[in-house]
């Protein structure tokens, strides 16, 4: 049975370009990078050679580029590491309602310490209101982290506008402070990353999203930006994230991340015509069937739907078992029970969580005839399971 994988924005296959670093890069350079010995020079050359390339990415410094074991260390560095450092009395930090896990946690980490946490509602489309933000920001706030695009509706936060707002606090309160983070995890291959558009003093990457390896991620750090390490045991990446680093993982990254680029708006363009369709199509055919957030302000390959009397976890099964690969919610909540809290913060079900979604996330493997049968099973299964549903209640 042929499979379809629509669940991209957990985790994406990696290209054959990023593979083949990988693999010649483990093979020629298995020296430590801390060694001053030629095995170790040489891995180091190849190292700084990557780092410049996601540099690059992203018009960064090299030196503003620091490698972690992915996107969830990445953000817990910024936000813990921003904290830790400021030398703010009592310092308050916001976010948005719509994080990711690891922003969330490590927010409400702080908050049940004593911290002062404040959440940025968001409407029905999952966008933040930059004039609530504003009215957030006090001399108190440490880091506003706010994610570029959302892992599970897809929505693209305005993080041009969102920055403005901040430039603005810290001229009013004259003041460094509050720094501003975005988790671009799910930016990478389709947005512009550039740092200096968007104005951002943090931002976090990830390879796994980016058709690169697992196990690697990166953090922007702007120059300037005050930044305690998390970890102990030595004085890697500038002293911020200690351990040796994964040269071959790293070089994978960096060759994903260039190619995602360069490929960005050609591939965007493909993949939001083959969701669009899939979005028709399933709109069209299941009754009580609704998109969540907005196509228009959205992620061109993340399609999130409701579906009303159906059990999110039951139809993500089903598909499985037609060879269909989807999600429920974000892949680090899979095992949890309840409706996403990215779906209740948008307030399409209440906690009951009556509504089932699915995200059906896209990729570069995606071909229009998966579409087309993709919403067939849909439709067919969606029909099963109510009907299933009216017979269960029924007894």
């Amino acid at each position: 049975m042929k499979r379809i994988y629509l669940d991209n924005a957990s985790s994406t296959p990696v290209s054959a370009l990023a593979q083949k670093a990988v693999t010649e890069t483990s093979k020629k350079f298995h020296g430590n990078p801390s060694g001053i010995h030629k095995e170790g020079r040489s891995a180091r050359a190849v190292l700084e050679a990557a780092r410049a390339s996601v540099a690059e990415s992203v018009s960064a410094r090299h030196d503003e580029i620091v490698f972690t074991s992915g996107a969830t260390e990445a953000n817990n560095l910024a936000i813990s590491g921003v904290v830790r450092a400021c030398g703010i009395a009592k310092p308050r930090i916001i976010v948005s309602a719509i994080e990711h896990a690891s922003v969330i946690e490590i927010a409400r980490t702080f908050e049940s310490a004593g911290m002062q946490v404040d959440y940025l509602h968001v409407d029905s489309r999952g966008l933040i209101d930059t004039k609530e933000l504003r009215k957030l920001i006090t001399r108190e706030t440490a880091l506003v982290s706010i994610m570029y695009a959302n892992n599970e509706i897809g929505t693209i936060e305005p993080i041009a506008d969102i920055a403005k707002e901040i430039r603005h606090a810290r001229k009013m309160n004259g003041s460094s402070y509050p720094y501003f983070h975005t988790d671009a995890a799910q930016a990478g291959n389709y947005l512009d990353i550039n740092v200096l558009r968007i104005g951002v003093d943090l931002m976090t990457l990830s390879s796994a999203k980016t058709y690169g390896p697992r196990g690697i991620g990166a953090l922007f750090v702007k120059r300037g930006v005050n930044l305690l390490s998390q970890m102990y045991g030595g004085e890697h990446e500038g002293g911020r994230r200690p351990g040796t680093e994964a040269v071959a993982l790293v070089c994978g990254f960096a060759e994903a991340l260039h190619e995602a680029q360069k490929m960005s708006a050609k591939e965007g363009k493909r993949v939001q015509k083959l969701r669009d369709a899939l979005a028709i199509k399933i709109i069209k055919k299941v009754s009580s069937a609704s998109v969540n957030g907005s196509l228009e302000h959205s992620l061109p390959n993340i399609l999130n739907i409701s579906f009303e009397g159906v059990e999110s976890e039951a139809l993500v099964l089903y598909l499985d078992a037609v060879g269909v690969a989807v999600s429920g919610k974000s892949s680090c909540k899979s095992y949890e029970g309840g409706p996403s809290h990215v779906i209740l913060a948008i307030g399409k079900v209440g906690e009951s969580g009556q509504a089932g979604s699915i995200r059906f996330s896209l990729g570069r493997g995606t071909k229009s005839k998966d579409i087309t049968h993709v919403a067939n099973e849909v439709t067919r299964l969606t029909l099963f399971l109510r009907e299933s549903q009216v017979q269960s209640d029924a007894v």
